[in-house]
C-alpha cells in the first residue's frame, strides 16, 4: 500500500505540469507548495493508528478528483486529451 503522501506528490506534480503547460509560466511554484502541505496533513492523519488506509484513499480520492474536475481550466484530462488528438470538436 503507498503511504498518504504519495497521491499528494502525484497531484503536486501533475498540477504544476498542467499549470505550466496552461501558463507558460514555470517558475509558478504554488501547486507543489500547496501538495507539500496537503502530503504532511494526510501523513500527519494516517499517522493515527489504524487511519493509514483512510488517509491514503482520500489522497487518491483528491488526485481522481482533481485529474477529471476542471480545478484548474483546462482540466489535466482535458488537455491529455487535447494533447493526443482525442478531443475532435
Amino acid at each position: 500500500m503507498s503511504s498518504p503522501a504519495a497521491p499528494m506528490i502525484a497531484l503536486g506534480v501533475v498540477s504544476y505540469a498542467n499549470n505550466w503547460y496552461n501558463t507558460g509560466n514555470a517558475t509558478d511554484v504554488k501547486p507543489l507548495l500547496f501538495s507539500g502541505v496537503a502530503a504532511v496533513l494526510l501523513s500527519g492523519i494516517g499517522a493515527i493508528p489504524g487511519a493509514e488506509p483512510v488517509a491514503t484513499l482520500l489522497g487518491w480520492t483528491a488526485f481522481i478528483g482533481f485529474l477529471l474536475a476542471p480545478v484548474q481550466k483546462p482540466s489535466p484530462a482535458e488537455n491529455l486529451l487535447k494533447i493526443t488528438g482525442g478531443a475532435k470538436k
